[in-house]
């Protein structure tokens, strides 16, 4: 008879085991989810004072665009070429008058880009930070 009980306790201790390893797989499982619904619902945007298209009259530069919506960029580099990314974190540091603006911006991680450009928000124009001489105004468009 003391066979029987060390069995049933044996099978009482193993379920146990199973149900707390059960509880400990469904609490990771609904970790992992809520932490990707956040992700997703913290997917980086672009302040609406950049939304827009955004043109120059520069010499050389007339017909080439910016397009920034809330969720990405399109390049329009003339002759009927446009490239577009999803922005993938946006950082805006105050600079005086101006606000510098880094976007990241790729596919994916591995096909990450930078664009730096100074926000000028008296005149509501941008400055790309290597090509300070070009000043860029705004078309507003919605997203």
């Amino acid at each position: 008879m003391n066979t029987a009980t060390h069995a049933t306790a044996s099978a009482d201790s193993s379920k146990k085991r199973g149900n707390i390893l059960a509880v400990v797989v469904i609490i990771l499982a609904l970790g992992i989810i809520g932490g990707v619904i956040s992700t997703i619902g913290n997917a980086p945007s672009c302040p609406d004072e950049l939304i827009g298209s955004w043109t120059t009259t520069a010499t050389g530069y007339e017909d080439k665009v910016l397009l920034i919506t809330k969720n990405g960029l399109a390049f329009n580099a003339g002759d009927g070429a446009i490239e577009g990314q999803a922005i993938r974190q946006v950082e805006a540091t105050p600079d005086g008058l101006r606000t510098l603006y880094t976007i990241v911006y790729g596919t994916s991680r591995s096909d990450e880009q930078a664009l730096s450009f100074h926000y000028h928000s008296r005149e509501h124009t941008i400055t790309f930070k290597t090509q300070s001489h070009l000043v860029w105004t705004r078309n507003r468009v919605e997203s």
